[in-house]
């Protein structure tokens, strides 16, 4: 077996940046769908406390939704800034800004505090996990990213196993909500200097090649890099109306809702069955349950390459619709199902991140996917916001009940599964024949020469 092919052999630059593309996950995750879950009640009390007016944990979780969708149309900017000047300037900005808005963070005193905060820190964080991740493994591994986004999509199980205790403990300690934002903000100044010094745009800069697979004949690009010959033949309006882009964006926009609702709640759902009298249990057990999202993280990776990203989304749905069903049941099952439950929405949730981008990549190809992903990244993440709004709203309007928005998430898995199942995964734009025209432009007659 070629090593280079395997599942592990992506060469010293090429595992760099996979994990600075997990860290990137991490710090996004930190203030969204998994840090909520270990701050949301400490916080919202600790506001009530100092604004003396009642915040409640539902309300910052249902506010994710007005600023996640804000913080998308800026994914739009984000994202053709990414197609433009490429991932590494776009991901020291972020870096940059989340820390500076996350050093804010830390002196909110209202509910009106959170909102300015976590948009900033929403809007830089949204900009660090999607559009400069995307953008880093569209041009590094345009035909191993199934494998390579399961690696990098461990940052959001590892939020949970890192961050939620970090800052319940945090917050239960005098280092507190301000000593938790400060190590954020300097693990994000660390992330920036090590993205400015040591990553580049393309393996192409650094000598390498594309999957650090080298190609038959090794002088066939003369070391030059192709993409700064390559112009996109789709316009945003183009790909607005684009079929394959709105499919890409529901069929997987709808399991990211659902993930966000599900995973920014699953600590008060374990809270509401009874079985536990602080939340130290539910922590504890999420905690731990995020090592078997680290697996699902590769587990959907390994699955979308081997029977490719249409199917492997297709069954994510379907997976979820089972899930779903369990939840809503949560209370009357014994202690155990609790463990049990969120180990498999772990594992669930470590897929998310990776089916996607790998879908779009599959469809536009490697050259064209900057310029897709400036659309279907966008549009996907509104859906995702939804997510957080569904599940609240769905309580509000059925007593708290939590099958008000645990049956809205199934109708949506069940109609996304078959919006993948439907759609056409032939790719629409030829990889090889966008190079011959590369070569051409570079002054090479498509064998180096």
């Amino acid at each position: 077996m070629n090593r280079s092919k395997s599942a592990f052999h992506f060469g010293a630059w090429g595992w760099f940046l996979i994990v600075l593309c997990i860290f990137y996950q991490m710090m996004y995750s930190a203030y969204a769908v998994d840090g909520i879950n270990g701050y949301g009640i400490s916080l919202a009390a600790r506001l009530s406390h100092l604004s003396g007016k009642a915040v409640s944990p539902d309300m910052l979780t249902a506010v994710l939704t007005p600023i996640g969708i804000l913080c998308c149309l800026l994914g739009i900017g984000f994202t053709n800034l990414v197609y433009k000047k490429g991932a590494k300037p776009v991901a020291v900005i972020a870096c940059i800004g989340m820390a500076l808005s996350v050093f804010f963070f830390a002196h909110i005193r209202s509910f009106s505090n959170y909102i300015v905060g976590l948009f900033f820190v929403q809007a830089f964080g949204s900009c660090l996990a999607f559009a400069a991740h995307h953008g880093f493994i569209g041009a590094w591994f345009p035909k191993r990213k199934g494998v390579v986004m399961g690696y990098t999509t461990m940052g959001l199980p590892l939020s949970s196993m890192l961050v939620i205790p970090f800052v319940t403990w945090c917050m239960g300690s005098s280092f507190g909500w301000e000593g938790f934002c400060y190590t954020m903000a300097a693990v994000l100044l660390a992330l920036s200097a090590a993205t400015f010094f040591f990553s580049t745009n393309t393996p192409e800069e650094k000598g390498l090649y594309p999957d650090n697979i080298r190609p038959e004949e090794e002088k066939k690009t003369g070391g030059i890099d192709l993409l700064r010959y390559f112009k996109s033949k789709y316009r945003i309006t183009d790909l607005l109306k684009n079929k394959s882009v709105w499919l890409i964006c529901i069929g997987f926009g709808i399991p990211w809702a659902t993930t966000a609702g599900v995973m920014s709640q699953l600590i008060p759902r374990m809270m509401s069955t009874g079985h536990f009298s602080s939340i130290i249990g539910p922590v504890a057990i999420m905690s731990g349950s995020t090592v078997v999202g680290l697996i699902g993280s590769f587990c959907w990776g390994y699955l979308d390459t081997k029977i490719g990203t249409k199917i492997a989304g297709v069954y994510y749905n379907l997976a979820y619709v089972l899930i779903l069903i369990v939840l809503i049941f949560l209370h009357r099952l014994p202690v155990i199902a609790c463990t049990i439950i969120t180990s498999i929405v772990c594992f669930t949730a470590g897929g998310i991140a990776n089916l996607m981008p790998s879908m779009v990549i599959s469809k536009f190809g490697r050259y064209e996917f900057l310029s897709a992903n400036r659309v279907c990244t966008p549009i996907a993440a509104i859906i995702h916001s939804f997510g957080f709004a569904i599940l609240s709203l769905g309580k509000m309007m059925t007593g708290g009940s939590w099958i008000g928005g645990y049956g809205v998430f199934i109708l949506f898995c069940l109609a996304g599964a078959l919006i993948l199942y439907k759609m056409d995964d032939s790719a629409e734009s030829d990889d090889k024949e966008t190079e011959k025209e590369l070569y051409r432009l570079a002054g090479l007659d498509g064998e180096g020469k």
